[in-house]
């Protein structure tokens, strides 16, 4: 995750009309994480922080992205230099009979 801390604002809300004069929105759920703590007032943390300076993003700098695209280009590196097993065709087992599931 890249970027700020959220607010943390979780809850669900419906809707319902007033009196014919308008609409109000009303809470009706709140989220919780999997240890049953609130999620309220919890914004999610980032594993990378980054906050946009004023005037970058109307400029078209987002440091948020380039930095997001940096961590993912090292993710998908590391990735692919993982250790891989050595694959061998059914034809290379020669006559050695395979358990099927």
């Amino acid at each position: 995750l890249v970027g700020v801390r959220t607010a943390g604002g979780v809850i669900s809300t419906g809707g319902t009309m007033v009196l014919d004069e308008g609409f109000i929105r009303v809470p009706f759920r709140a989220w919780f994480l999997p240890d049953g703590e609130d999620m309220e007032l919890c914004g999610a943390e980032p594993h990378h922080v980054v906050w946009p300076k004023p005037g970058e993003m109307p400029a078209g700098i987002d440091r948020q992205l380039e930095k997001a695209v940096d961590v993912l280009q090292k993710e998908v590196k590391a990735w692919k230099a993982r250790p891989k097993p050595e694959l061998r065709y059914s034809r290379q087992r020669q006559g050695k009979k395979r358990k099927h599931l």
